[in-house]
Order: C-alpha cells, then structure tokens, then sequence
C-alpha cells in the first residue's frame, strides 16, 4: 500500500489565527476595527482602521497589542526605534511587533513571527 507522504504543518498560521480574537478585542476596546490581510505564511498582516470618534494613540494601540502577545512592551521614548515606525502610502503608519526574530543571533532558524500593523489615518 502506497501512502502519500504527509505535508508538514504549518504552525504560524495557527497561532496567528489563535491570537486573533484576542487583538481584535484590544483593538476595538481602543476605538478601532482590527482587520486581518494576507496568507498569514510568515507574519500576520493586520490593518487597524479607527471605528470611534476618539480612538485611543498609535503608542496605546501597538504597546497593548504587544503586551498581549510579548508580555512586554517598548516605552514611548523608544516607541519608533522599537516597533519599526514608517510611513506608507495613502499615509498610513506601519508598526512591527516583533515576536521571534532570532537567526543568526541564537544559531537557529529565524521563523520570523512578527506582527506587521498599519494604521489608517484618522482623517
């Protein structure tokens, strides 16, 4: 009997799926509307939109959302450096949340899990 050999499992789409919830309830608990865009591979790509009239600061929003899932977060004088600031087209703001980026540096291969979250601008 000939068996086909099995695909191997693809544990970050799993965790980032498992995670999800949980950022959604952050980033509506802070006045925006947490949505989820690409195939979830190597990173998870979230676009955050605001969905009150006052949502909370970029620094509130990035620094819970890595406190959920680091257990720490970048204080606000290292808020930029930290999480990766830029600026994208249609002037969003881009911010990595890193969670393992290790390669090189710990002789193992980086498996990249990082949160990579742009933020549409208010007005």
């Amino acid at each position: 009997m000939n068996q086909k050999p099995q695909k191997p499992m693809k544990p970050k789409p799993i965790f980032y799926a498992c995670c999800f919830p949980e950022l959604q309830k952050i980033a509506k608990e802070r006045g925006y509307n947490l949505l989820l865009h690409g195939s979830m591979d190597r990173d998870m790509d979230l676009v955050a939109v605001p969905w009150s009239d006052t949502p909370s600061t970029h620094y509130d929003l990035i620094s819970s959302i890595d406190e959920y899932v680091r257990g720490i977060k970048y204080t606000e004088d290292s808020f930029e450096s930290g999480y990766m600031f830029s600026v994208l087209p249609g002037g969003r703001s881009s911010y990595v949340v890193n969670i393992n980026r290790g390669g090189p540096y710990n002789d193992y291969l980086d498996q990249q899990y990082y949160l990579d979250i742009s933020i549409t601008p208010f007005k």
